[in-house]
């Protein structure tokens, strides 16, 4: 599940990336310069890890630790690093953080039942 989801979000958040760079959804979103190269190198890093279950589990867990604080910071300021944020960054951050912590951990527990069965 983990591999999946790691697999699809890396696609997305590459092309946000390079979408980000043509299209403006500057009512809804603040994609900037240094906004869109971390949606490229999130999505380059999610892609790179979602060869098996195990590193897509970690880099879940990884990048939605990452998320969730983010959001929380992002409710206290708008600007994180020359990166502004809007309320609805803030929403999506914190759907991603929710859905990539959720599968991380899910993922994670899973592998360690068939573990233990296996040696059982």
């Amino acid at each position: 599940m983990a591999r999946a989801t790691v697999r699809v979000l890396g696609v997305i958040f590459l092309i946000l990336g390079i979408v980000g760079f043509f299209i403006s959804f500057d009512d809804l979103f603040s994609l900037t310069l240094n906004h869109n190269i971390v949606h490229l190198l999130t999505g380059i890093i999610l892609l790179a890890a979602s060869g098996s279950e195990a590193s897509s589990a970690l880099v879940a867990k990884i990048f939605g630790f990452i998320y969730l604080v983010v959001f929380i910071v992002g409710l206290f300021t708008q600007d994180i690093l020359g990166i502004m944020l809007l309320p609805a960054d803030d929403v999506l951050h914190v759907i991603i953080a929710a859905v990539l912590l959720y599968v991380g951990f899910k993922s994670a527990s899973v592998t360690t039942n068939r573990t233990k069965n296996t040696q059982a």
